[in-house]
């Protein structure tokens, strides 16, 4: 499927968002349709086929968990990413439980879009019989060649796979940090810790990053 073929559906109730994110898309060679709420986009995707739909968290009237799971019931297969504001973590936590693929946090990094549309449609090519600790392991080997984005591609897999394993987050907070993005390690670990209050390593590993923010702005 070339990404001419890749339809998108961003669902956003602000205009700038919305025009925002698909001017990113089509950018990238995808076609991209937008709707407002949360009804506009039952129809849209009741008239279409969407290989990935992003849906903003908090939306007036059906809101986008409401419309998450109306999209899991509707079409179990299609791809659904939540958009999210600073703060909002612990919803995309709810809404991945929900059967979201991933989350996007507002504002949105161009490079970060683009390598998350690469993940998800490569996601789609991992068989079913592939077991949660072999997509672990295929993730580790990608890790030690610096392919990170291929490893992402096995870690969010397994993490869909189970939702309350805490290892394929705390492996993606350790990528993140790898490439610099303390931000997005923070938010990985807090997953992590999410999905197991007592997994050690992502609370140590949260202390050690929190510790170097101390120090920094000491």
């Amino acid at each position: 499927m070339t990404q001419t073929q890749v339809r998108l559906l961003v669902v956003d109730d602000e205009r700038n968002i919305r025009n925002n994110l698909r001017m990113v898309l089509e950018a990238e060679g995808y076609r991209v349709d937008t709707a407002s709420n949360g009804d506009d986009a039952v129809l849209r995707v009741k008239e279409g086929h969407y290989d990935i739909v992003f849906v903003d968290i908090q939306m007036p009237k059906m809101d986008g968990l409401e419309l998450l799971r109306y999209l899991r019931g509707f079409r179990p297969r299609m791809p659904v990413v939540m958009l999210t504001a600073y703060g909002t973590v612990s919803r995309a936590v709810e809404a991945m439980k929900l059967g979201a693929v991933d989350f996007l946090e507002k504002p949105f990094d161009p490079k970060s879009i683009k390598l998350l549309c690469q993940e998800i449609l490569e996601r789609q090519k991992i068989g079913a019989s592939v077991s949660l600790d072999d997509l672990l392991h295929l993730a580790e080997l990608a890790r030690e060649r610096k392919a990170y984005v291929e490893a992402r591609v096995y870690l969010k897999t397994a993490m869909l796979r189970e939702v309350v394993r805490p290892e394929p987050y705390y492996r993606l907070g350790e990528i993140s940090e790898l490439e610099g993005d303390k931000r997005k390690a923070i938010q990985y670990y807090r997953l992590a810790l999410d999905a197991s209050a007592d997994y050690q390593p992502a609370d140590e590993a949260l202390k050690r990053l929190q510790c170097t923010d101390s120090t920094t702005h000491a």
